[in-house]
């Protein structure tokens, strides 16, 4: 394999925090040799290449610590409605969705519809989809993931009728006359998973191929994915089909029988792919109202935690008594503080000290319990992105506890270790997209509106290392990746120099060059 030098730039040292004026050898799949230029051509054991920086930075590859990225390549094929905002705009969507489908599927699935930004949100139900779709089920995920639109075969598939009890945690939503909507809420979505058929294999694994091909130009060589056993079983094959990428997977309960049955820990395997955490949803989310609040929504209800402290504990033991770490999905104070306190019984038996667990997303945090949290050694994966389109939900169903959205700030000056991710197909992928959010919280990331808390805005540096070393410690791989030391993954993108630019640079940034395990995979040639 040949043997590169990157010379005439500024190199990342993650220790110091600051970039130095260094050359750096990559042999391999190795950092074999930084120091001068000099230094890199006597170390080269054959030819070399040598890659002129042009004073720009290098940087530890990108690393995203919290996708669904099955579901995000899923995108390119079924239904994505991330980018309607009235109802007009889903019907014409759909329509021609259905027209210029090449074949007859047994379901229509996708996703991405958000009724906070209709106005009028009740128009979007099975009736509307019955109009379009009234020989086909149909099963559309919200874009926060946490409610599912059916038509009325899907519905009648399922079994459901007006007369279904809601199940544990989740709700059949109806309208004033008792009628089926069509939107089912957190588990009651659950119900319509078993009846679904899906499109053929292939067809996912040319979409994941596709997807991972997309993020090369993002600074992205990998991510934590929270999917099921069926989405895991998928990105090994595209690996297996010659895609380089590497992941850490999150298991579902559903999966929890099959996962033993395999054998590993969590955080065992390779870099390219190990076995993360018991991912648990500990409660809904902000579009929906269903996180688990200590307030109540201005509409009434405090959100849906999903079990109950006792549940959630028990759950964490039994996982970790078989080795597995948890990774639990908290969005409301209620919820976070419940994560925090599970997580500090466990700790406080002695026994689990060595798991890794993670809360993700903590989008609302009470000031006093953020001391708790770095005493319960929780692992912070947090999504900066997400403020970009949340401000105007928070000051619509959290205004009077605003103060404790978002607090990145307060997370980090505490002490607590941290990772950045996108949360993606609910938001972009783009880690220089959420770099812009962290450093500038603007609604919409629209440089021309008022901060969000600007007072918990961060540094361009703080950002680097949430999609660098914190995303790699995501994943227990901080030994092997996510900086540039000398005996990594040579793992490496080439941005031009942010500190010459304001920090609006950040919305137009890329990747000029992006190497994983020693192979330039962005640009080609």
């Amino acid at each position: 394999m040949k043997e590169y030098i990157f010379t005439n730039g500024f190199v990342l040292n993650t220790k110091q925090k600051e970039f130095t004026e260094q050359s750096v050898l990559v042999r391999k799949d190795r950092i074999t040799s930084i120091g001068t230029l000099q230094d890199c051509k006597i170390q080269a054991k054959s030819s070399y290449e040598i890659i002129d920086l042009k004073k720009r930075l290098l940087l530890p590859a990108f690393i995203d610590a919290h996708t669904h990225f099955v579901e995000y390549a899923k995108g390119r094929i079924l239904v994505n409605l991330a980018s309607c905002h009235t109802i007009e705009e889903i019907c014409n969507y759909l329509i021609n969705y259905r027209e210029k489908l090449s074949y007859k599927p047994l379901w229509i699935l996708g996703g991405g519809w958000n009724r906070n930004c209709l106005n009028n949100p009740q128009e979007l139900s099975c009736n509307l989809l019955d109009a379009i779709f009234p020989d086909i089920p149909v099963a559309l995920m919200s874009k926060d993931y946490h409610s599912k639109l059916c038509n009325s075969l899907a519905l009648k598939i399922a079994g459901i009728n007006k007369n279904t009890d809601n199940p544990k945690s989740g709700l059949i939503e109806h309208d004033k006359e008792g009628n089926l909507t069509g939107v089912l809420y957190e588990t009651a979505g659950e119900l319509i998973n078993s009846y679904i058929i899906y499109p053929e294999e292939k067809v996912f694994i040319q979409a994941i191929s596709e997807t991972v091909e997309s993020i090369y130009p993002l600074g992205l060589v990998g991510f934590n994915s929270m999917e099921s056993i069926l989405s895991r079983d998928l990105m090994l094959k595209t690996q297996e089909r010659g895609k380089k990428f590497r992941f850490c997977w999150h298991f579902y309960p559903e999966d929890y029988e099959k996962v033993l049955q395999e054998g590993k820990k969590s955080y065992e395997g390779d870099e390219f792919y190990k076995l993360g955490g018991l991912k648990l949803f500990g409660d809904g989310s902000l579009g929906s109202q269903t996180a688990a609040m200590f307030e109540n929504y201005p509409a009434g209800g405090n959100g849906i935690l999903r079990y109950t402290d006792e549940e959630l504990y028990n759950t964490m033991l039994s996982a970790a008594e078989n080795g597995f770490a948890a990774t639990i999905h908290a969005i409301g104070n209620r919820c976070v503080k419940q994560v925090i306190d599970c997580a500090l019984r466990l700790k406080s038996s002695g026994k689990f000290n060595m798991l890794f667990n993670r809360i993700e997303h903590i989008q609302a945090i009470r000031k006093e319990d953020i001391p708790l949290l770095k005493k319960a050694e929780l692992f912070a994966s947090l999504q900066p992105i997400h403020i970009a389109n949340d401000v105007l939900m928070i000051e619509k169903h959290w205004k009077d506890v605003i103060e404790q959205a978002y607090s990145i700030k307060s997370i980090i000056t505490e002490g607590i270790s941290y990772a950045f991710g996108s949360d993606v197909p609910i938001e972009t992928i783009n880690p220089f997209q959420g770099i812009y959010s962290a450093l500038e919280r603007h609604p919409d990331n629209n440089p021309a509106l008022p901060q969000f808390r600007p007072e918990q805005s961060i540094s361009a540096m703080e950002a680097i290392l949430g999609y660098t070393i914190g995303a790699a410690k995501s994943s227990k791989s901080e030994k092997e990746r996510g900086s540039i030391e000398t005996g990594k993954l040579a793992d490496l993108i080439v941005i031009e120099d942010y500190r010459k630019f304001p920090s609006t640079f950040w919305l137009t940034a890329k990747s000029e060059l992006t190497m994983l395990n020693g192979e330039i995979v962005f640009p080609e040639g």
